[in-house]
């Protein structure tokens, strides 16, 4: 008996693990048969990608980010129809805005009726077609098509990772008809090519020149930087230069570590101290560089945008002043930048030197200050001291997952890869997705996540401690709950600094009291989970949690009582 021909859904599944794919976070549905079968089909053997069941499509592309963060692969979340599409598009809205490419795929509705392998067969299947389903998430993907024909998949799949992989980097999406995976593959049909990413994009020449006399002839320059540690390459350039030429460096909003926190040029987390008197600031890719509606620098203070996309052209309206803005990766380019100023005859040393003599003692006693308050506990447990101690706890080898958890100015960082912070996006409900990702990538590594205990709800908590369980990836989840939306109480009172809200122990649309048991729903789920509310407490239920996280293989979550500010 002549063998079957392979499906579109085989060629697909195989054409991702052939481009380093290997993980498929998915939350199915009925347009997912012919994945199932071919998963089957195929004896699970190592030329697809393994599965990871996640319960929630939010949860699904989060994972898959963090895996990408702790690896620089990208890895494929696939989830069902346009309803799965619309509960992913938060998290596809975070890795956007933070460049993280992502193998993005749904199903779509079958479009026939009768007649073919895959055609409609469900109620829903006429409820969940569009007209156009990719017209969703368009707007936040690098690139979109719907397979037409099965021998395309192959060469669908190396475009989509070709296009995910040059820079700037980014999510991409792949919409796959049921009737079409199902259908089989004429094998003389297909002639797919292979699809390398564009390298890695260098500065242009002159543009760096230009850069390193204006900052041979700055008396004050500043560097500002949100994304420049991405990877271990750009912290490596990023402390070399701050370190050569006793330039400051500010992690403003910043998604990674950048700079190591003990680095004699780190000049903490805002602009505002040096800004106004710098002559000269250098934005190493930073989307946000400062709030201008706070702070701005003076009118004659020349900028220097470097990065990717410098110019961020993703973002409808940002009106930042540059110039001179030089497209290249950033590592690259502050490597280049290093360069001209080594045979850059006008830098002068002795003013290099003074500059330094000057900054170190105040910039080390600012930590010292920052550090020394974080660690002192009050009558109940701070925000601060929250921070501090987990930072502690974890060491300087963890990693740390923060989303509106702790506070960074609390916290020292010393590695590359052991921070990853907020999108831009502001779209909650990541971290710990974003963690089981991570742990996924890397099991022997201790990852916690920290998050307030908003976020802890747009988790779906229930989601993410289920899949923690079912797939043995043990992390520390760390609640910091002070029964609130504190950012919106912050924000309406940067708005309103002596309103009504100023006055009022009860801001408007702000509490979230009472607040759930979430150490029970961990408990539920099968995790373990505590609840901390002594400030003399908290030391101790670190270390017990992080030794039944390392030693038992256990999720903990640690529901931590902070007093309200």
């Amino acid at each position: 008996m002549a063998q079957p021909l392979p499906t579109a859904a085989d060629l697909y599944l195989k054409s991702l693990k052939a481009n380093g794919v290997d993980y498929v976070f998915a939350n199915a549905g009925t347009d997912f048969a012919p994945i199932v079968e071919s998963i089957l089909t195929s004896g699970h053997t190592q030329d697809i990608p393994a599965f990871i069941i996640c319960p929630h499509e939010n949860l699904a592309v989060s994972m898959a980010q963090g895996f990408y963060l702790a690896t620089g692969r990208p890895q494929a979340a696939m989830v069902h129809v346009n309803v799965g599409v619309a509960n992913a598009m938060c998290a596809l809205l975070n890795a956007a805005r933070d460049n993280v490419p992502v193998l993005f795929a749904s199903g779509r509705t079958p479009v026939t009726e009768h007649g073919r392998l895959g055609s409609r067969d469900n109620f829903i299947h006429w409820g969940q077609e569009m007209y156009d389903q990719a017209a969703m998430l368009r707007e936040f993907v690098k690139w979109d098509y719907e397979l037409r024909y099965p021998e395309q998949a192959q060469s669908m799949v190396n475009r989509a990772h070709a296009i995910a992989m040059s820079e700037p980097r980014g999510p991409v999406y792949m919409s796959l008809p049921r009737e079409v995976l199902a259908a089989p593959v004429n094998l003389g049909n297909i002639s797919a090519a292979p699809s390398s990413p564009a390298t890695a994009a260098h500065a242009d020449p002159e543009s760096i020149a230009n850069a390193a006399r204006m900052l041979a002839g700055a008396k004050a320059p500043l560097i500002i930087t949100s994304r420049a540690g991405r990877t271990a390459r750009g912290v490596a350039a990023l402390s070399k230069l701050a370190g050569d030429y006793a330039i400051p460096v500010v992690e403003f909003a910043a998604n990674y570590m950048c700079l190591a926190t003990n680095h004699p040029m780190h000049a903490g987390f805002s602009p505002a101290p040096l800004l106004k008197d710098a002559d000269l600031v250098i934005v190493a890719d930073a989307p946000v560089p400062w709030p201008p509606t706070r702070i701005n620098p003076s009118h004659d203070c020349p900028v220097i945008h470097i990065g990717s996309d410098p110019l961020y052209q993703q973002l409808p309206f940002r009106g930042y002043r540059s110039d001179l803005t030089i497209g290249a990766d950033v590592a690259i380019g502050l490597e280049q930048l290093a360069g001209a100023m080594e045979v850059n005859d006008d830098v002068d040393r002795k003013a290099i030197d003074a500059r330094r003599a000057k900054l170190e003692p105040e910039l080390a006693a600012a930590r010292a200050k920052r550090v020394s308050k974080a660690s002192k506990p009050g009558a109940a447990i701070t925000h601060d001291y929250a921070s501090y101690c987990l930072n502690q706890a974890l060491g300087e080898d963890a990693i740390l997952v923060n989303e509106r958890g702790c506070l960074r100015e609390a916290m020292s960082f010393s590695k590359a890869g052991t921070f990853f912070g907020p999108t831009i996006a502001g779209g909650l409900g990541a971290s710990i997705g974003v963690a089981l990702g991570i742990k996924i990538a890397d099991p022997s590594r201790t990852v916690a996540a920290a998050l307030g205990d908003g976020s802890c709800i747009f988790n779906n908590p229930v989601a993410c401690l289920q899949t923690a369980v079912a797939q043995d990836l043990p992390i520390l989840i760390a609640v910091l709950n002070n029964e609130a939306w504190h950012s919106v109480k912050s924000s309406t009172l940067q708005v309103y600094p002596d309103g009504a809200t100023s006055k009022s122990n009860a801001a408007p649309l702000t509490s979230l009291a009472p607040s759930p048991d979430y150490a029970g729903v961990a408990r539920a789920c099968g995790a373990d989970g505590v609840r901390v509310k002594d400030p003399a407490d908290l030391p101790g239920a670190i270390a017990d949690a992080l030794k039944k996280v390392q030693e038992d293989r256990k999720t903990v979550l640690l529901d931590i009582a902070i007093e309200q500010a």
